[in-house]
């Protein structure tokens, strides 16, 4: 018949000793049988007889248990006193052992390269410091204005035909503003007529190049951060415009990249 034991004492004991639900069981157990065979003690533990092996083992290997050899194998109890003993001695061995490991490390190549990384330092990136996303033109815009205002070197502007007047438009005072700084504005887009009126309200903008294919629309500034229209302008309401603004120099490489690969000289 299976012993009871309260659900609070059982939990204390695992505290205290180290234990998990299984070895608890047992080793109360065998507390109350003095020794006992395995299918014995798992069934007065209430435990599965598969699982009543290998607890008993860790038990034996932790030494709160002894194996008896004979037919069947019994398992005995090393009386508590005892075992506050042995743990504590055990415990004095660990700590050794575990000051010894440490001091080897103390002067390795592991701590070495440790150390290198807490002078120098590994810059933490927030999410919202990479890529930040807004829906409607009139916020994006907004975001695309101020980014040109602070621009120090170059902008580059990529659109498709259909959004090219409508995207200058937007940014014209800026634009104009950061030519005059000496800001390098490129203007990029696949137009099949080249019309000298539009080439002339281009000029007061920025140099333009024609491209050979369509990439969409999407603006560089300073090489450094890419603001990506991901909608089809002919499809989309402006409302609905979703624009994502992404930050580093590796992606706007690789835009700028494509642009040239496309450009018509």
């Amino acid at each position: 018949m299976p012993l009871a034991f309260s659900e609070d004492y059982i939990a204390k004991l695992r505290r205290l000793f180290g234990l998990n639900m299984y070895e608890t069981k047992l080793w109360l157990a065998l507390l109350t049988q003095g020794s006992s065979s395995t299918a014995r003690i798992s069934e007065i533990a209430d435990i599965p007889k598969s699982r009543a092996y290998d607890t008993l083992t860790s038990l034996e290997n932790a030494g709160f248990v002894v194996r008896q050899l004979g037919k069947p194998i019994t398992y005995k109890c090393v009386p508590p006193t005892e075992l506050i003993d042995k743990l504590i001695q055990k415990a004095e061995q660990d700590l050794v052992m575990k000051k010894e490991k440490y001091e080897k490390l103390r002067n390795s190549e592991v701590i070495e390269d440790l150390n290198k990384l807490y002078v120098k330092g590994i810059p933490y990136v927030k999410e919202d410091e990479i890529a930040t996303s807004y829906q409607g033109s009139e916020p994006a815009f907004f975001r695309i204005k101020n980014e040109i205002k602070s621009a120090k070197d170059e902008i580059v502007i990529v659109s498709t035909q259909s959004a090219l007047m409508h995207t200058l438009r937007e940014l014209e005072r800026a634009l104009k503003e950061a030519k005059s700084s000496g800001v390098n504005v490129k203007i990029h887009a696949p137009l099949q007529e080249l019309k000298q009126e539009l080439m002339d309200e281009i000029s007061k903008l920025g140099k333009f190049t024609n491209l050979d294919l369509e990439l969409g629309r999407f603006i560089i500034i300073d090489n450094n951060t890419v603001f990506l229209f991901t909608q089809n302008d002919k499809e989309i309401h402006p409302s609905n415009e979703i624009v994502i603004h992404l930050r580093g120099k590796y992606i706007a490489d690789r835009f700028k990249q494509m642009v040239s690969a496309h450009s018509k000289q």
